[in-house]
């Protein structure tokens, strides 16, 4: 198909609503379940073959197409939205929009309307830029993102790895997540520096406390890599490939098995454990140098939440679970609650203006707790050899 051709076709396909969209899934890494999907434009060609979109939204860029295809496919999302609800509720679907777009307002005006119809909710929807647009465009696109935001609707970072992110620029936008390059993943098994890049990406991302997940996982290994280095959320092949709604329909209400490897999910827990005491430690030291004004960075979520909702609890109390019938699991409940009361505790001590003496005191009983969880997960991880 030629450059006219094609063009012909992408202005019929936007007239008629005609743009197919398939879904891929995406798994929760914590918890082994669909969370959701990201919506991938696909264009028919004349003679009924497939066309990629690396192959049409370049022509859509230089014709100013791109902005009728968005509009087009927001308008599907939703209708796909309302769709998937009757079969499961809670599931999300993202989708990419450009530039131009955020910073003309079209995509938060029309997700408010839709909003204050309410046709959808806002967990039901994410945007996805990518990291070069992103970058290359702060000043524009900043206040829309904002506006977004303040709708609660997710905000994904697409593409990481490809552009020139600084962490200065990434921290003033108001992103929920970042999204690794297929590329950056795909090469994490061939070389320690390149495993050690999806490492710190994931780490980065813990930092700023937003979202990992990893694009194109196509192995088992590469699956359970990213588990043990608490990676939050993947989708690729290994997964599914992209789906018709009803595909996608049917498989979010089958049984699926994405637990992965568990010896991983234990190897995260550990970390989990160790950064929640640090967090601690952190916020005490602020304290001793009456620096106050940064306790509130330095507290995460996972320190004042309950046991249950904290990075280590979703993965427990959740997927975790399968893993009842050993006894180092089920032995962990008890100093994983008492760790985090503890923890609430001491927060509100510090908060009070406590003793050294007695945060001291405090901090003793924690270690006691820290000690026993950790001994426990050396336990499990041995047990889960065997």
């Amino acid at each position: 198909m030629n450059t006219s051709q094609m063009q012909s076709a992408l202005e019929r396909a936007i007239n008629n609503n005609d743009l197919l969209l398939l879904y891929q899934p995406k798994v929760c890494l914590l918890r082994g379940e669909v969370v959701g999907a990201e919506a991938l434009v696909r264009l028919r060609g004349d003679d009924s073959q497939i066309i990629a979109p690396n192959d049409f939204i370049p022509l859509a860029e230089r014709t100013g197409l791109l902005h009728d295809i968005t509009v087009s496919l927001l308008d599907q999302m939703v209708a796909a939205c309302q769709s998937i609800r009757k079969v499961r509720t809670g599931l999300s679907l993202s989708m990419n929009v450009a530039p131009n777009d955020l910073e003309s307002h079209t995509i938060s005006d029309r997700i408010n309307h839709y909003l204050r119809q309410g046709s959808i909710e806002p967990i039901e929807l994410e945007i996805e830029i990518t990291e070069s647009a992103a970058m290359g465009n702060v000043d524009t696109i900043a206040e829309d993102l904002e506006r977004l935001s303040a709708m609660n609707i997710k905000l994904l970072m697409d593409d990481f790895g490809t552009g020139y992110s600084s962490i200065d620029r990434l921290s003033r936008l108001p992103f929920d997540c970042i999204k690794m390059d297929q590329g950056v993943v795909r090469r994490m098994g061939t070389s320690h520096q390149n495993m050690n890049v999806v490492k710190s990406a994931i780490s980065m991302a813990r930092e700023l406390r937003m979202t990992s997940i990893a694009e194109g996982v196509e192995s088992a290994g590469q699956y359970n890599f990213l588990i043990a280095n608490g990676c939050e959320e993947a989708q690729g092949f290994y997964i599914a490939r992209p789906l018709a709604l009803d595909e996608y329909k049917t498989f979010v209400t089958q049984p699926g098995s994405y637990e992965g490897s568990q010896i991983g999910r234990v190897h995260q827990a550990l970390y989990n454990v160790v950064h929640y005491r640090k967090c601690l430690i952190d916020a005490t030291f602020c304290r001793s140098l009456n620096e106050d004004s940064i306790l509130p960075s330095v507290v995460l979520p996972d320190v004042t939440e309950l046991a249950e909702d904290s990075r280590f609890g979703v993965w427990y109390y959740g997927v975790g679970q399968r893993l009842n019938h050993m006894k180092s699991f089920q032995d962990l409940q008890e100093p994983v609650e008492e760790l985090h009361r503890l923890g609430h505790t001491f927060v509100e001590l510090l908060s009070q203006g406590a003793s050294h003496a007695s945060l001291t005191r405090r901090f003793k009983e924690i270690d006691v707790c820290v000690d026993r969880i950790v001994s426990l997960l050396h336990t499990l991880e041995r047990d889960l050899l065997n």
